[in-house]
């Protein structure tokens, strides 16, 4: 039983890592947020959606 609580473990200590390592690279990467307000977005009232 030990055996197999051991193998166990390092497999969760292997998901718990590979997590990790896939949410730093999320972390690290720019992006721009498109639910952000951004002040320099001009939108015209007669063309909703689109950029001038």
């Amino acid at each position: 039983m030990s055996d197999f609580t051991d193998k166990l473990k390092a497999k969760a200590e292997a998901v718990s890592a590979a997590i990790d390592n896939e949410l730093t690279v999320l972390e690290g990467v720019g992006g721009d947020d498109p639910l952000a307000h951004h002040e320099d977005d001009e939108q015209t009232d007669d063309e909703p959606g689109t950029r001038s």
